[in-house]
C-alpha cells in the first residue's frame, strides 16, 4: 500500500506515537491528523504529520484516506463515527483505539456507509503522560494489539489492519467485542475503580492524622497509581461498558468476603498461596533469582527507553536550534557543555556507572546534538 494516506483523529499520545511511528517505518504514507484548535499548534510542532486540520476539515482529509485511526476518548469516538459517515468512502477502513468495544463498534454498523470496513482496535500500551509532546515510536513495542473484526469483515482489511500492528511493532490478537469488553473489564476498568476505592479509604482513615503522604509506602503508592487518572477520560469507559464493569465488581466483592471470612477462621493460607503461585506464572521481576530470559527481558526494556529518551532529546536539541537560529545565537556554547559535562559525570557516580561510559556517551551525544542544531 505504497503512497496510502493515513488520517488520524485524535493525535494525543496514541494517536501522535501511531503517527511518529509510521513516519519512521511506512514513509511512503501520508499522514494527516485532526484534533481540537488549540491543540494544532503543539501537533504542527511535533512533526509527526503531513497536513493537519480542525474537525471542520474532515470533509477535506478523509476521502481520500485508505485507513481512519479513532483515536480519541472513547466517550467522543461515536460522535466521531457520525461525522465521519457523509466524507468516508467505499473501501475505506475505520479503526478505533478505544478501550471498549461491542458499543462502539454497533454505532459503526449503524452509521458508517456500506463498503466502509470498521475494525475495533485497542492497542494495550499507554503511559502516565498524555498529549502529541509525549508520543513514542516505540509505545508499542512488543505490545498486544486487539483487533475486533465483525463476523463479516473482510480478511483482506483485517489483514492490513494485523500488518499495521506489526509495522508499529506490536503483536495483533482478534477478539470477540463482547469477549473484549468482558476481560477489559476485569484487567483495567476492575483495577481503576479498586485503585480509587483504596486512595478514598485510605484517606478516610487518615483524617485525623494527616500521616498518608509519610507513611505510605511503595505498595501503597503502585496499587494507588491509577487513582491519579483523570475522570474525564474514564467517565466514557464506564459509561460504555457498565454491565461488564459491574459484573467484575460483584466478582471482586465476593473475593474480599471470602477473604473477610477466611481471615476470621485463620485459614488463609490455601488462598494466598494459590494466588501467589497464579500471579508468579504470569511473570516475575524476582531479582533475587534472575533468570536469563528475564536478563534478555530487561536489557530489551532499558534499551528502548534509552531509545525513547534519546527521541524526546532529540526533539528538543532541534527545538533549541531552531531557537538558536531565530535569535542569531552561536550553536556552540563551551561553558555550558563544560558544566554538562561535570554534572552528568556527577550522576554517573551515584548511579556507579563508570566514569569513561559517561564520558564516551555524551561526547557522542554533544557531537550529534550540535550536527543537528546546525541543520
Amino acid at each position: 500500500m505504497e503512497g496510502s494516506k493515513v488520517t488520524i483523529i485524535g493525535c494525543g499520545l496514541i494517536g501522535g506515537s501511531i503517527a511518529l511511528a509510521l513516519r519512521r517505518r511506512r514513509p511512503g504514507w501520508s499522514i494527516a491528523c485532526i484534533d481540537l484548535p488549540d491543540r494544532l499548534p503543539a501537533i504542527r510542532e511535533s512533526g509527526v504529520a503531513d497536513s493537519i486540520g480542525a474537525p471542520d476539515d474532515l470533509a477535506a482529509l478523509v476521502p481520500d484516506s485508505s485507513l481512519v485511526i479513532l483515536a480519541t476518548p472513547v466517550h467522543a469516538i461515536p460522535e466521531w463515527i457520525a461525522r465521519l459517515k457523509p466524507v468516508v468512502r467505499a473501501g475505506t477502513i475505520v479503526t478505533d483505539v478505544g478501550s471498549t468495544k461491542k458499543q462502539i463498534m454497533e454505532t459503526a454498523q449503524l452509521l458508517l456507509p456500506a463498503g466502509a470496513h470498521f475494525i475495533g482496535g485497542h492497542p494495550m500500551a499507554g503511559t502516565e503522560h498524555s498529549g502529541v509532546e509525549a508520543a513514542d515510536p516505540l509505545l508499542f513495542s512488543d505490545k498486544v494489539w486487539l483487533l475486533c473484526p465483525y463476523p463479516d469483515t473482510p480478511p483482506g482489511a483485517l489483514l492490513q489492519l494485523m500488518d499495521l500492528a506489526e509495522d508499529l511493532l506490536a503483536f495483533p490478537i482478534t477478539l470477540d467485542p463482547e469477549e473484549h469488553d468482558r476481560l477489559m473489564a476485569m484487567i483495567s476498568h476492575l483495577p481503576q475503580l479498586i485503585s480509587v476505592a483504596l486512595m478514598h479509604a485510605a484517606r478516610a482513615a487518615d483524617a485525623g492524622h494527616a500521616m498518608l503522604a509519610r507513611l505510605a509506602g511503595r505498595g501503597f503508592l503502585d496499587m494507588t497509581r491509577l487513582a491519579a487518572s483523570g475522570y474525564g477520560i474514564w467517565k466514557g469507559i464506564l459509561e460504555t461498558n457498565r454491565e461488564a464493569v459491574e459484573d467484575s465488581i460483584r466478582r471482586f466483592e465476593e473475593s474480599l468476603s471470602l477473604l473477610r471470612r477466611l481471615l476470621a477462621t485463620e485459614d488463609l493460607e490455601w488462598i494466598w498461596e494459590e494466588t501467589a503461585g497464579h500471579r508468579r506464572r504470569l511473570g516475575t521481576d524476582n531479582a533475587a533469582r534472575p533468570r536469563k530470559p528475564d536478563l534478555r527481558s530487561t536489557i530489551d526494556h532499558c534499551d528502548k527507553q534509552l531509545l525513547a529518551a534519546l527521541g524526546r532529546r532529540v526533539q528538543a536539541v532541534r527545538k533549541m536550534g531552531r531557537l538558536k537560529a531565530n535569535q542569531s545565537l552561536p550553536v556552540l556554547d563551551p561553558d555550558r557543555e563544560k558544566r554538562m559535562m561535570l554534572q552528568r559525570e556527577e550522576w554517573g557516580k551515584s548511579l556507579d556507572l563508570p566514569p569513561e561510559l559517561i564520558e564516551e556517551l555524551f561526547e557522542v551525544i554533544l557531537r550529534h546534538s550540535t550536527r543537528l542544531q546546525r541543520q
